[in-house]
Protein backbone atom coordinates (compact mmCIF):
# COMPACT_ATOMS: atom_id res chain seq x y z
CA UNK A 1 0.00 0.00 0.00
CA UNK A 2 1.49 3.35 -1.07
CA UNK A 3 1.62 6.47 1.05
CA UNK A 4 1.55 10.18 0.26
CA UNK A 5 2.49 13.20 2.28
CA UNK A 6 -0.25 15.16 3.99
CA UNK A 7 0.31 18.90 3.65
CA UNK A 8 -1.08 21.55 5.95
CA UNK A 9 -2.54 24.73 4.42
CA UNK A 10 0.47 26.58 5.84
CA UNK A 11 2.78 24.40 3.77
CA UNK A 12 4.05 22.30 6.66
CA UNK A 13 4.25 18.51 6.32
CA UNK A 14 1.56 16.92 8.47
CA UNK A 15 2.71 13.32 8.26
CA UNK A 16 1.85 10.62 5.76
CA UNK A 17 -1.41 9.06 4.66
CA UNK A 18 -1.84 5.52 3.42
CA UNK A 19 -3.75 5.38 0.17
CA UNK A 20 -6.41 2.70 0.11
CA UNK A 21 -5.42 -0.09 -2.24
CA UNK A 22 -9.00 -0.40 -3.44
CA UNK A 23 -9.08 3.26 -4.48
CA UNK A 24 -5.59 3.93 -5.82
CA UNK A 25 -4.08 0.50 -6.40
CA UNK A 26 -6.24 -1.05 -9.08
CA UNK A 27 -4.86 -2.17 -12.44
CA UNK A 28 -5.00 0.52 -15.10
CA UNK A 29 -7.41 -0.07 -17.97
CA UNK A 30 -6.85 2.38 -20.82
CA UNK A 31 -10.02 1.16 -22.51
CA UNK A 32 -12.12 1.94 -19.45
CA UNK A 33 -10.53 5.38 -19.11
CA UNK A 34 -11.21 6.09 -22.79
CA UNK A 35 -14.86 5.09 -22.39
CA UNK A 36 -15.19 7.16 -19.22
CA UNK A 37 -13.76 10.26 -20.92
CA UNK A 38 -15.91 9.69 -24.00
CA UNK A 39 -19.05 9.40 -21.87
CA UNK A 40 -18.22 12.60 -19.98
CA UNK A 41 -17.56 14.65 -23.14
CA UNK A 42 -20.65 13.27 -24.85
CA UNK A 43 -22.71 14.37 -21.88
CA UNK A 44 -21.53 17.95 -22.37
CA UNK A 45 -23.02 18.13 -25.87
CA UNK A 46 -26.37 19.88 -25.82
CA UNK A 47 -27.72 18.35 -29.01
CA UNK A 48 -30.21 21.19 -29.53
CA UNK A 49 -29.28 22.04 -33.15
CA UNK A 50 -32.44 21.57 -35.19
CA UNK A 51 -33.68 22.44 -38.67
CA UNK A 52 -37.11 22.01 -40.24
CA UNK A 53 -37.75 19.73 -43.16
CA UNK A 54 -40.27 20.63 -45.85
CA UNK A 55 -43.04 18.78 -44.02
CA UNK A 56 -42.56 21.03 -40.97
CA UNK A 57 -42.64 24.39 -42.77
CA UNK A 58 -45.74 26.52 -42.17
CA UNK A 59 -46.42 27.54 -45.75
CA UNK A 60 -49.23 26.83 -48.19
CA UNK A 61 -49.17 23.61 -50.17
CA UNK A 62 -50.58 25.40 -53.22
CA UNK A 63 -48.66 24.88 -56.43
CA UNK A 64 -46.58 27.96 -57.32
CA UNK A 65 -47.73 28.06 -60.96
CA UNK A 66 -49.27 25.70 -63.39
CA UNK A 67 -47.17 22.80 -64.61
CA UNK A 68 -46.85 23.79 -68.27
CA UNK A 69 -46.94 26.82 -70.51
CA UNK A 70 -45.30 29.43 -68.25
CA UNK A 71 -41.73 29.21 -69.54
CA UNK A 72 -40.55 28.48 -66.01
CA UNK A 73 -39.24 25.22 -64.64
CA UNK A 74 -41.95 23.14 -63.05
CA UNK A 75 -42.38 23.76 -59.34
CA UNK A 76 -44.35 22.29 -56.52
CA UNK A 77 -44.96 24.50 -53.47
CA UNK A 78 -42.83 26.95 -51.51
CA UNK A 79 -42.04 24.43 -48.82
CA UNK A 80 -39.45 22.97 -51.18
CA UNK A 81 -35.79 23.59 -50.21
CA UNK A 82 -34.96 25.71 -53.28
CA UNK A 83 -37.32 28.46 -52.07
CA UNK A 84 -36.43 31.05 -49.43
CA UNK A 85 -37.90 29.90 -46.15
CA UNK A 86 -38.32 26.38 -47.44
CA UNK A 87 -37.27 23.17 -45.72
CA UNK A 88 -33.63 22.22 -45.14
CA UNK A 89 -32.26 19.11 -46.82
CA UNK A 90 -30.36 16.74 -44.49
CA UNK A 91 -30.03 19.43 -41.82
CA UNK A 92 -29.20 18.68 -38.16
CA UNK A 93 -31.96 17.39 -35.91
CA UNK A 94 -32.17 17.61 -32.14
CA UNK A 95 -30.72 14.50 -30.52
CA UNK A 96 -29.39 13.15 -27.25
CA UNK A 97 -25.63 12.47 -27.34
CA UNK A 98 -25.36 10.87 -23.90
CA UNK A 99 -23.74 7.45 -23.70
CA UNK A 100 -24.53 4.66 -21.29
CA UNK A 101 -21.79 2.82 -19.43
CA UNK A 102 -22.32 -0.17 -17.22
CA UNK A 103 -21.41 0.28 -13.58
CA UNK A 104 -18.30 -1.87 -13.69
CA UNK A 105 -16.79 0.05 -16.63
CA UNK A 106 -17.61 3.41 -15.08
CA UNK A 107 -16.05 2.33 -11.79
CA UNK A 108 -13.00 0.92 -13.59
CA UNK A 109 -12.52 4.23 -15.44
CA UNK A 110 -12.47 6.20 -12.17
CA UNK A 111 -10.18 3.78 -10.35
CA UNK A 112 -7.82 3.47 -13.33
CA UNK A 113 -7.44 7.25 -13.59
CA UNK A 114 -6.77 7.55 -9.85
CA UNK A 115 -4.25 4.70 -10.01
CA UNK A 116 -2.47 6.44 -12.88
CA UNK A 117 -2.26 9.72 -10.98
CA UNK A 118 -1.02 7.86 -7.89
CA UNK A 119 1.69 6.20 -9.97
CA UNK A 120 2.77 9.66 -11.16
CA UNK A 121 2.94 10.93 -7.53
CA UNK A 122 0.25 13.45 -8.44
CA UNK A 123 -2.01 12.75 -5.45
CA UNK A 124 -1.96 15.25 -2.58
CA UNK A 125 -3.86 15.23 0.71
CA UNK A 126 -4.53 18.66 2.15
CA UNK A 127 -5.19 19.17 5.83
CA UNK A 128 -7.08 21.99 7.48
CA UNK A 129 -8.52 23.58 4.33
CA UNK A 130 -11.32 25.61 5.85
CA UNK A 131 -12.37 29.22 5.34
CA UNK A 132 -14.51 31.37 7.58
CA UNK A 133 -16.13 33.03 4.58
CA UNK A 134 -15.90 32.66 0.79
CA UNK A 135 -12.83 34.56 -0.36
CA UNK A 136 -10.86 33.69 -3.48
CA UNK A 137 -7.69 35.42 -2.33
CA UNK A 138 -7.62 33.42 0.91
CA UNK A 139 -8.01 30.15 -0.97
CA UNK A 140 -5.32 31.08 -3.49
CA UNK A 141 -2.94 31.96 -0.65
CA UNK A 142 -3.57 28.62 1.04
CA UNK A 143 -2.99 26.67 -2.18
CA UNK A 144 0.23 28.53 -2.92
CA UNK A 145 1.51 27.96 0.62
CA UNK A 146 0.88 24.23 0.20
CA UNK A 147 2.68 24.22 -3.16
CA UNK A 148 -0.44 23.24 -5.11
CA UNK A 149 -0.62 24.47 -8.73
CA UNK A 150 -3.58 26.50 -9.96
CA UNK A 151 -4.56 23.84 -12.48
CA UNK A 152 -5.09 21.19 -9.80
CA UNK A 153 -8.31 19.28 -9.18
CA UNK A 154 -9.59 19.96 -5.67
CA UNK A 155 -11.80 17.13 -4.39
CA UNK A 156 -13.90 18.36 -1.50
CA UNK A 157 -16.58 17.19 0.92
CA UNK A 158 -19.71 18.84 2.30
CA UNK A 159 -17.70 20.57 5.02
CA UNK A 160 -15.86 22.71 2.46
CA UNK A 161 -18.73 24.86 1.17
CA UNK A 162 -16.85 28.15 1.62
CA UNK A 163 -13.83 26.69 -0.15
CA UNK A 164 -15.96 25.74 -3.15
CA UNK A 165 -17.48 29.21 -3.42
CA UNK A 166 -14.02 30.73 -3.13
CA UNK A 167 -12.67 28.58 -5.96
CA UNK A 168 -15.33 29.47 -8.51
CA UNK A 169 -13.33 32.53 -9.59
CA UNK A 170 -10.24 30.44 -10.37
CA UNK A 171 -10.80 29.22 -13.95
CA UNK A 172 -7.96 26.67 -14.00
CA UNK A 173 -8.84 25.11 -10.65
CA UNK A 174 -11.10 22.06 -10.85
CA UNK A 175 -13.68 21.62 -8.10
CA UNK A 176 -15.37 18.27 -7.58
CA UNK A 177 -17.27 16.56 -4.80
CA UNK A 178 -15.81 13.14 -4.01
CA UNK A 179 -19.06 11.44 -5.06
CA UNK A 180 -18.76 13.00 -8.53
CA UNK A 181 -15.28 11.71 -9.38
CA UNK A 182 -14.84 10.91 -13.05
CA UNK A 183 -11.97 9.89 -15.33
CA UNK A 184 -12.08 13.07 -17.42
CA UNK A 185 -11.50 15.53 -14.56
CA UNK A 186 -8.88 13.33 -12.89
CA UNK A 187 -6.88 13.05 -16.12
CA UNK A 188 -7.41 16.68 -17.16
CA UNK A 189 -5.67 18.25 -14.16
CA UNK A 190 -1.99 17.86 -13.34
CA UNK A 191 -2.55 17.20 -9.63
CA UNK A 192 -5.46 15.71 -7.70
CA UNK A 193 -5.85 17.24 -4.25
CA UNK A 194 -8.07 15.54 -1.67
CA UNK A 195 -9.11 17.23 1.52
CA UNK A 196 -8.99 14.92 4.53
CA UNK A 197 -12.77 14.62 4.60
CA UNK A 198 -13.00 14.01 0.86
CA UNK A 199 -10.40 11.22 0.97
CA UNK A 200 -12.33 9.41 3.70
CA UNK A 201 -15.57 9.85 1.76
CA UNK A 202 -14.03 8.59 -1.50
CA UNK A 203 -12.64 5.51 0.24
CA UNK A 204 -16.10 4.71 1.62
CA UNK A 205 -17.73 5.10 -1.79
CA UNK A 206 -15.20 3.47 -4.12
CA UNK A 207 -12.72 1.38 -2.11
Amino acid sequence: MSTVKMIDVTGVDAGEVELAEGLFGSSISETAMYMGVKKFLAGLRRGTANTKGRSEINKTKKKVWKQKGTGHARQGNKRAPQWKGGGVVFGPKARDFTLDLNKSTKRSAILSSLAQRAGENAIVVLRGLKLEQPKTKALLTALKAAGIPENALLVFAEENGEVVLSGLNLPRLGLLHFSELNAYDVLLHSTVVFTEEALKGAEEVYA
